[in-house]
């Protein structure tokens, strides 16, 4: 029979292997990273996202937009000289919602990453430039049920002329008492410079002589300036 020392010896050696263990599983991630470099990284993060659920805050908005489904592909990894920042360049194609409001994209999205304690995260958003568009469209639906012509303007590609923007569509819109515009859906294409929405949209309002409940769809086209949006030519 093995002494008390024997025993104490073997269970030593079992600790020593199962602490080995776990440092090992803790350290492979970066070991990994080191090994495969940044690129390799950066696609994990953004491939990671389809299975643990992607949350994006939406600038200006307080309701997050949620996918319900999403696929990055096409991903290439352009490394910053230092190796401490890259962007990744990948086509996503997303389902979600914002509040009541069905998301559908497909197209170009360009996601800045930087490293941070040795792991490689996006700068801000996952997906920046699909949030921008969400952003500036829920900006000219809230604008649109305000009735608020200044900051519709605002949301017009800078140089616009003043007097561009929706002609009589928009004049009837704001011209409605107890206004409510909702949206049901928005479609969007991402392109590298632009982009292009089709809305199903309800209007709800009360004119002089009739009430008004009135839909349909629409495509509104937006053109990229750095990372923000802007509606060109109109906004209707």
């Amino acid at each position: 029979m093995r002494s008390t020392e024997d025993w104490s010896r073997a269970g030593g050696v079992i600790i020593a292997l199962l602490a080995a263990g776990v440092s090992a599983l803790v350290l492979m991630p970066r070991m990994l990273g080191l090994a495969t470099g940044p690129e390799v990284e950066v696609i994990t993060w953004l491939k990671r996202t389809e299975s643990d659920g992607l949350t994006l805050r939406v600038p200006g908005v307080a309701e997050p937009l949620h996918s319900q489904v999403h696929h990055f592909a096409r991903i290439t990894v352009d490394v910053a000289p230092g190796g401490e920042r890259a962007v990744a360049w990948a086509t996503l194609d997303f389902k979600g919602r914002l509040g009541r409001t069905e998301v559908s994209s497909l197209g170009v999205e360009r996601v800045p990453f930087v490293r941070r304690s040795r792991e490689w995260v996006p700068e801000n958003l996952a997906a920046p430039r699909l949030a921008a568009v969400v952003g500036v469209l829920e900006a000219r639906r809230r604008a649109l049920e305000a009735g608020e012509p200044e900051a519709l303007r605002s949301l017009l590609v800078p140089g616009a002329p003043v007097d561009v923007g929706g002609g009589e569509e928009l004049e009837r819109v704001l011209s409605l008492s107890k206004r409510r515009y909702r949206v049901e859906a928005w479609y969007v294409r991402l392109e590298r410079d632009d982009a292009l929405a089709s809305e199903l949209w309800r209007l709800e309002g009360d004119l002089p002589s009739q009430p008004v409940d009135d839909k349909g769809q629409r495509q509104l086209s937006l053109i990229r300036r750095e990372e923000e949006f802007f509606f060109s030519p109109g906004l209707m």
